[in-house]
């Protein structure tokens, strides 16, 4: 059965304004060598059109925003008939930006809150006056009618104020609060010795459990895979909706600034190229080591040691 890719998030630019403590790409405010020109990002857009026909698009960065033809792609991506949504730190949205957004079909925003403070906010995001910034973007996605994410980074710096950022978040009208787990990759890897520890992080987990069956707007966790334990019956007694863990090569795909795919982008493992392979995204996706691996329900049907134990059983039979 043929594996058709459902949601795609597309690194559109690794460069970025703000100067985040977590950042997986360590971006920064300067140019990218080999980033798709205007040209490229429309090959790309058809390539997973063919391959998928209407998929979700997800547009990251860096900071998408900062790209001068952000609006040219994401409209291309619309007319096209991809389900276009933006992934932004929340830095440049104002009115007038907003307004664009609208104009060239982005469905939903998701933008990052990482304390209820502005002072731990902003020392994590690296720039001053980010967090006002933010809730300003916030406000006018609200006004707007454009439905946004609130994504927070989970540590060690701001566990102690989750319920603090899920009442932001429902206040300022949020559809969905979702906690990002510390991966300690890019720029990330110096604060490792931030990631909640197991007790911690297993109680942590209990509590956003607790708000998903609860909370008046959608909750949910990324790079957490142990969240399946402690998820609870909804008020009704159904069990909560399937939890996929990881969809890596399963329907998920991540493209690079530079047009590498990827299982995701915390995990810089290639997976193949955009340009060397004349924008063919469909057989790449299809044919990657990585990806036919991931989408195994038992890889250990090709290992080589299960075939070297079933060809001593068969010997022993005869």
């Amino acid at each position: 059965m043929k594996c058709v890719p459902k949601i795609i998030a597309w690194e559109v630019t690794r460069r970025c304004r703000l100067n985040c403590r977590h950042c997986r790409g360590a971006a920064s405010d300067r140019d990218y060598a080999g980033e798709f020109s205007t040209a490229e990002c429309f090959k790309t857009v058809e390539a997973l059109v063919r391959a998928a026909g209407k998929p979700l698009l997800i547009l990251t960065g860096g900071e998408p925003l900062m790209r001068d033809d952000f609006h040219e792609i994401a409209t291309y991506a619309t007319a096209c008939g991809c389900r276009v949504v933006l992934a932004t730190c929340g830095y440049l949205l104002t009115p007038q930006k907003v307004d664009q957004l609208q104009s060239c079909g982005i469905m939903a925003v998701s933008t990052s809150l990482d304390s209820a403070s502005a002072a731990l906010h902003d020392g994590f995001r690296g720039v001053p006056g980010a967090y006002q910034q933010t809730l300003r973007g916030l406000a006018c996605l609200k006004k707007a009618g454009i439905p946004f994410q609130i994504n927070t980074t989970v540590s060690k710096l701001n566990v102690h104020e989750l319920p603090q950022i899920l009442e932001k978040a429902i206040t300022m009208g949020a559809a969905t609060m979702d906690f990002f787990f510390l991966v300690p990759t890019g720029r990330g890897e110096t604060m490792a010795d931030m990631a909640l520890a197991p007790e911690a992080r297993d109680k942590t987990l209990q509590w956003i459990a607790e708000q998903e069956r609860n909370a008046p707007l959608r909750v949910k966790t990324t790079c957490a895979p142990l969240y399946q334990r402690f998820r609870l019956p909804d008020l009704d007694g159904h069990a909560s909706a399937p939890f996929r863990g990881c969809m890596g090569g399963r329907g998920f795909v991540f493209i690079s600034h530079t047009g590498k795919l990827q299982p995701c982008g915390f995990l810089e493992l290639p997976c193949g190229d955009l340009r060397s392979s004349n924008f063919d995204f469909e057989y790449l996706y299809e044919t990657s080591g990585v990806f036919r691996k991931m989408r195994a329900r038992n890889p250990y049907d090709e290992c080589p040691a299960r075939e070297f134990a079933a060809g001593n059983m068969q010997t022993l039979k005869t």
